[in-house]
């Protein structure tokens, strides 16, 4: 088989030759790049003295050889037999592209991209070079997982008085029930943990906030604090306003931070709960919140100590159980004298004991979290920094999420909110903020050197509060 086409006897046959100029130095041009690294020329000059010093026998042991006025090294441990050419300081980074950057190369670690490199260059303090240039690559931040431990220890909160704290949240899209409701909007106390459910029609800002008017505030009080998600319902200027004219502090949780939102423990119990309720009629599940909440708010707490109802009456709520057992008519026997005040000292101490257990629960959630957790990083304003994405497959638009990239930036830190979240903005329009982040969401933009950008903007979440 010939590797050009065959000749008839009508044509003249001439073998052709094809010349590729492969890029290639010679040993002249790699030694004056090398003169030009003051440390290697000190090693170049004591090489080539004929009066050879005591530094000779050190660079000697080290593997350092002189070939064509060339600096090269034989690794003592190596198995290889192969010499590896000094890098001068400043082609360092060229290499680093060429064998980690390349598409050849595919952006692999810093044990894979130190595997290849050594194999053929070596200078001195490679490794840590290396990992240092791994670590703040820009493609590498951006589309590789991490295995670090999230920052951000554990917060616990301060017990304040009933309903002076409450936190809310929707539960749905429901199948839709003859009444044409969808939505249940959950409404918790965070000091009782008093629940109440209400089925809503539609999930929008109007319907909460006449919700949490005539239900909650008109009926339990004004609180002092609100907490909720970033939902469009709750960001919205309705609620704001409601919050703005009843001095009302809204808090809203970080992006993507659902663990800060108390009431999210009482969503994950409302599903199997409403699921086993429901059956397979599964637009009736309206007729089952009421014997839901009966026993959410019932049921003894592991926090507290103490069921939700009692905290909230100073007594237990009387249950079908109480109606069976008929222990009212001890209170009837001519015996029982009813005396007031020791429930009253009784009570008080169960309130002290509450916020012991408060305490106690609080320390030991916390010791247990803070073990896959680290500390925060000390964030300052102005600091730039790497925004985790959720990103959503599109299929529309040809988008798959596992090519989309899991880390974004920079961004600029706004302000601190808390000990643990950061408002951050666009390093291009820095006074308009983005949001709040939970400081496990952002990661320190070390590579100032580049011009980067964003590839998937983020959006502002939310108005500007009023």
């Amino acid at each position: 088989m010939l590797s050009r086409p065959a000749c008839s006897d009508k044509q003249t046959c001439e073998l052709q030759t094809v010349v590729i100029d492969v890029p290639s130095r010679t040993a002249g041009e790699l030694r004056t790049e090398q003169l030009k690294d003051l440390e290697l020329k000190k090693i170049i000059d004591c090489f080539e003295d004929i009066n050879k010093s005591v530094d000779f026998a050190n660079w000697t042991e080290r593997g350092y050889v002189l070939n064509q006025g060339v600096l090269y090294r034989y690794s003592p441990h190596s198995e290889v037999e192969k010499a590896q050419l000094v890098v001068q300081s400043h082609e360092r980074e060229k290499i680093l592209k060429l064998h980690h950057d390349a598409p050849t190369a595919s952006h692999y670690g810093a044990d894979g991209t130190f595997s290849r490199i050594s194999s053929r260059y070596y200078w001195t303090g490679m490794r840590k070079y290396i990992a240092d240039y791994v670590k703040t690559c820009a493609e590498c931040i951006r589309y590789k997982a991490t295995n670090q431990k999230p920052a951000g220890l554990l917060q616990t909160s301060v017990p304040a008085q009933r309903f002076e704290s409450i936190a809310i949240d929707l539960f749905g899209p429901l199948p839709e029930t003859s009444e044409g409701m969808k939505w249940i909007f959950i409404v918790e106390d965070c000091t009782t943990k008093w629940v109440e459910l209400f089925p809503l029609k539609q999930a929008t800002a109007k319907e909460c906030a006449l919700t949490l008017l005539i239900e909650i505030f008109l009926r339990y009080g004004l609180p002092r604090r609100l907490i909720s998600d970033n939902g469009t319902q709750f960001v919205s200027a309705i609620l704001q306003r409601l919050c703005y004219v009843l001095n009302i502090n809204q808090s809203l949780i970080p992006v993507y931070h659902p663990q800060t939102n108390l009431v999210e423990r009482k969503n994950r119990d409302l599903k199997p709960r409403l699921a086993m309720m429901v059956g397979n009629n599964h637009t009736l599940w309206n007729e089952q919140l009421p014997v839901i909440r009966f026993s959410m708010n019932t049921a003894k707490c592991e926090t507290t100590g103490f069921t939700a109802a009692y905290l909230n009456f100073a007594r237990e709520l009387r249950t079908l159980g109480d109606v069976t057992t008929g222990l009212r008519s001890v209170i009837h026997n001519d015996n029982f004298v009813p005396e007031f005040t020791p429930y009253l000292k009784r009570f008080e101490r169960n309130m002290s004991q509450i916020k012991e257990n408060i305490e106690k629960s609080q320390d030991r959630r916390k010791a247990y979290a803070d073990k896959s957790r680290k500390p925060s990083p000390n964030f300052k304003p102005d600091d730039l920094v790497w925004v985790k994405l959720h990103p959503l497959s599109k299929a529309n638009q040809s988008k798959s999420a596992k090519l989309m990239p899991r880390k974004d930036g920079p961004y600029v830190i706004l302000s601190q909110k808390s000990p643990t979240t950061f408002a951050i903005a666009s390093c291009d329009k820095p006074d308009e903020p983005l949001g709040a982040y939970h400081v496990s969401a952002l990661t320190p933009f070390q590579n100032v050197t580049q011009n980067q950008s964003p590839v998937v903007p983020l959006r502002r979440r939310g108005r500007t509060p009023k």
